[in-house]
């Protein structure tokens, strides 16, 4: 600057040198604007680089792999094969593993057989006792379950008549009609038959179906004539034909 400013003075301030130097200040005006402009950048990336490396300062660092283990076996070390002496070359002797079958005692298994069917009768039979003996609604359910286990007994057909009679007596004559029909149903060639048919007869009546009432009375008396079943439907016959069919009080109860 100041060789400039010594040029001027020497050159005598002509309009040509005024404007040569004008020229000159605008271009150094301009070259220390971008000297600032570029000193702000190189600050900036400045700044940045050291907000980065203080980042990765604090960084964990990745863990180092382990050192390899020293082999267990040394690599040099000689495999040397032994063979056995001969006598541990000989093979055991065969242990016994089958085990021996006990026969059973005959006793036992005589003991364990099934019962036969006389001694099955008589639990039938002496279970049908102890029901008969049993009173109201005791009395159905005992020969109710009585018929149910012993299907087959010959007085089955009976129980189930008895066992409906007494649900009648007990006030449920829904239960009592139920094992009546059971009866007809199972039982057709049963000896309770007859009592079967009277119970039905008696259960159409209490609902009112004196058509249905009067088509049992009359299959009792010309299938069983000489029962007293039959003796008492033909009675009740002649009461719904004489005075107009009053509900009868009941079948007479059966059994022992």
């Amino acid at each position: 600057m100041p060789a400039l400013l010594l040029l001027v003075g020497c050159a005598g301030g002509s309009d040509a040198t005024k404007k040569d130097l004008d020229a000159m200040r605008a271009e150094l005006q301009a070259v220390r604007k971008d000297n600032e402009e570029l000193q702000r950048k190189v600050d900036a990336l400045s700044g940045r680089v050291e907000v980065i490396t203080a980042r990765l300062s604090q960084a964990p660092q990745p863990a180092q792999p382990p050192a390899a283990a020293a082999p267990v076996v040394p690599p040099d070390l000689a495999v040397v094969r032994v063979e056995p002496p001969r006598a541990a070359r000989t093979p055991p002797p065969p242990v016994p593993t089958a085990v021996p079958i006990a026969e059973p005692d005959p006793g036992r298994v005589a003991a364990l057989s099934r019962r036969s069917g006389h001694e099955i009768a008589q639990d039938a039979d002496e279970e049908l006792r102890r029901a008969r003996g049993k009173a109201g609604a005791s009395r159905a359910h005992a020969l109710e379950d009585f018929a149910a286990r012993y299907p087959r007994h010959a007085s089955a057909d009976n129980a189930l008549v008895e066992a409906a009679a007494a649900y009648a007596d007990a006030g449920k004559p829904q239960a009592a009609c139920d094992l009546a029909r059971r009866c007809v149903s199972e039982y057709p060639a049963g000896d309770a038959m007859s009592d079967a048919l009277e119970r039905l007869a008696w259960c159409e009546s209490r609902r009112g179906d004196a058509g249905a009432e009067r088509t049992l009375l009359e299959r009792l008396v010309s299938d069983f004539p000489r029962t007293p079943a039959a003796e008492r439907a033909a009675q009740r016959l002649a009461t719904i034909s004489g005075q107009g069919g009053e509900p009868p009080p009941g079948p007479a109860r059966s059994g022992p």
